[in-house]
């Protein structure tokens, strides 16, 4: 809800110092120390309702105190006020090495209740036995099912704290007794609206479908719930939760800690003046443009050029000079001035080529004769002409510099003396990467980025964008070079996200900057620049099978029969899985859900594209949806192959 103190942003968890209240608040003051729900807690300061937050018991610090709020909320709500936890009662929980699995082992220990817990390694399941579970079970497998009837004589368990998606719901279903109450934390399965089977209830199960928001935004409930907290907080009751703490400087490591499931408990960032500076960047304003100024955009009656006109009319232009060598005569003029002043916007198209110096004084002229000075620039005009280098002579060479880099260092020149506010130019990904057969191409770009540079350096406006391909218009589009791009690695991106990306890093004040959409493993193979050390966080050697090694496989596969391609391929992505989740194959059974493996989405994905570069083929998050199994997986890809037709 958008007053919930849960909020949105980063972080939900918080604790510090309180600098100023509401005038309504009676019960803080500031100087207080506080922890609780706190919106965006991933900051230096936040904003909470007062109601959300108690004091933090003496003794504690401010990082121990940040591993309260959510956790014990939660389970204090659930096992305390809705299952009615009591004396000599069992309890399952998964995930037992979480926060919350961790505050559950506390809060039965209040109820006086016994756990049965899983987890994920060996590692943390020593753990969980240490603080207290009577029994701990592996939660990378199915095998807990026998194992919690063996170990309560056939009888289940009273309670289940689930935050497993998939056929683990019914499983813990079935293993509660009579009475007992199953506490579904997870919100895969609810989100996804999947169905339970109701046959287990005829035992006159309680299913509680937990939000804390819920909770929380209830003023009688909410304020109950923080009490009551407070209260076993303040007499030990409840103690803080086993961490790790990171400077907010380091942060990053604190995400791939998180990513890879091997932190126990909570991970807490802290924003101590004493540790190492943090890189703060301003907040993006809003892009506003002169609308008695004119704006010049080069290539501006085609492509991305006059889609970038439209940018600039939704913000603020109402005078735009259109330049292209065809001028109004050029296909697409007539519809687009017509859409501008529709809008309110005075467009003019002129034609000019914008490497001559006269025709481009002339244009300028016009621009001053309107009484709109010239406020901004947009330099999108290119030529193309792909080749081998060695096939490519001076003048070709020359062609493809000068409509990029000559039209931008004349445009430099010629407004040198103007009141500018805008100076962008359109560059390539290839600028830094290189692309086979667009040796000039790269060049020229190369001088756009600069001379962006050199603009900054002098106090004057500059911005080069590098983009990478660009779908549905422009050049891309007209070539029909989209699949050869995509297969390369270098995915389209649509006009709108380019338009929204230039918007945002221009009211950011951006100097030079690129933006696409890239699978790095498989373009390391084909454009050499990206075996480099400089690129070497993006693009590691191991990242994809080589293409040599890839038409290994799949001729291997194409030789198999249908079934024993299939084992091959489920052999194949089973180690995927294990390298990504850093876990060894052994303990993956292919029959399994695979979210039972704790896989979020994050690591989902990393998977996803690793096997999409590996097969070469087509594969979405939806097929890792909720009931599929890396046998259902491997025969997925089996099929998409096409290895068999009449399979």
């Amino acid at each position: 809800m958008e007053n919930s103190p849960i909020g949105r942003g980063l972080g939900t968890d918080g604790a510090g110092v309180v600098r100023a209240v509401g005038e309504g608040v009676r019960d803080l003051k500031p100087g207080d120390r506080v922890c609780g729900l706190v919106p965006a807690a991933l900051a230096s300061h936040a904003t909470t309702p007062a109601s959300a937050v108690v004091r933090i018991p003496d003794g504690l610090d401010f990082t121990e105190a940040a591993t309260f709020p959510v956790a014990f909320l939660t389970v204090h709500q659930t096992l305390v006020n809705q299952a009615r936890l009591g004396p000599g009662e069992t309890v399952l929980v998964h995930g037992g090495a979480g926060a919350v699995g961790l505050a559950v082992l506390q809060c039965a220990r209040r109820q006086g209740a016994r756990v049965i817990a899983t987890a994920g390694t060996e590692t943390k399941r020593d753990l969980l036995r240490t603080l207290g579970a009577e029994h701990v079970l592996d939660s990378r497998s199915l095998d807990f099912v026998p194992r919690v009837r063996e170990l309560t004589g056939g009888r289940g368990v009273d309670v289940v704290v689930n935050s497993l998606s998939g056929e683990a719901i019914a499983h813990g279903l079935g293993l509660l007794r009579p009475n007992g109450r199953f506490i579904e934390l997870g919100k895969k399965d609810i989100f996804l609206n999947n169905p339970i089977t109701l046959r287990p209830f005829d035992r006159s199960l309680t299913f509680i479908g937990f939000n804390l928001d819920a909770v929380i935004d209830d003023p009688e409930l909410g304020a109950l719930l923080l009490t009551d907290f407070e209260a076993e907080a303040a007499s030990g009751t409840y103690r803080p939760l086993p961490h790790t703490v990171h400077p907010a400087a380091r942060v990053e490591e604190a995400f791939h800690l998180l990513q890879h499931s091997r932190h126990t408990g909570k991970v807490v960032v802290t924003f101590d003046p004493l540790d190492e500076p943090v890189p703060v960047e301003p907040a993006p304003g809003t892009l506003r443009l002169d609308g008695e100024g004119t704006y010049l955009i080069t290539g501006g009656l085609s492509g991305l050029g006059a889609a970038t006109a439209r940018l600039l009319a939704d913000r603020g232009a109402r005078h735009l000079a259109l330049l292209s060598r065809s001028g109004p005569d050029a296909p697409d003029a007539p519809a687009l001035l017509r859409e501008l002043t529709d809008r309110g916007v005075h467009a003019t198209a002129h034609a000019a080529d914008v490497t001559d110096e006269t025709a481009l004084r002339r244009v300028l002229d016009a621009v001053d004769a309107t009484g709109h000075p010239l406020r901004g620039v947009v330099h999108a005009a290119m030529h193309m002409d792909d080749a081998v280098l060695a096939d490519l002579t001076d003048d070709r060479f020359a062609a493809v510099l000068a409509p990029k880099a000559g039209g931008a260092a004349l445009l430099d020149r010629l407004t040198a003396d103007r009141d500018l506010d805008l100076f962008l130019t359109c560059s390539s990904v290839s600028a830094a990467i290189g692309n086979p057969g667009q040796a000039a191409y790269a060049a020229a770009n190369a001088y756009l980025e600069a001379l962006v540079r050199a603009r900054r350096d002098a106090g004057r406006p500059g911005t080069a964008l590098a983009w990478g391909p660009i779908g549905e218009t422009g050049y891309v589009a007209r070539s029909g070079m989209g699949p050869a791009m995509t297969g390369r690695g270098l995915e389209l991106l649509t006009p709108a996200e380019v338009l929204a990306t230039t918007d945002r890093l221009l009211a950011a004040g951006t100097d030079v900057a690129g933006a696409g959409r890239y699978r790095w493993g498989a373009a390391r193979h084909l454009l050499p620049a990206l075996a480099t050390p400089r690129f070497a966080p993006l693009a590691p050697s191991s990242a994809t099978a080589s293409p040599d090694a890839r038409d290994e496989l799949l001729s291997t596969l194409a030789d198999l029969p249908a079934d024993e391609a299939i084992g091959r391929i489920t052999e194949t992505i089973t180690q995927l899985l294990a390298d990504v989740l850093q876990t060894d194959p052994a303990d993956l059974d292919p029959t399994r859900n695979v979210t039972d493996f704790g896989l979020d989405s994050l690591l989902g994905m990393q998977f996803l594209v690793q096997a999409r570069d590996l097969f070469g083929i087509r594969l979405g998050p939806a097929d890792l949806a909720t009931g599929r199994t890396l046998a259902h997986f491997a025969r997925l890809v089996h099929q998409r192959l096409d290895l068999n037709a009449d399979v």
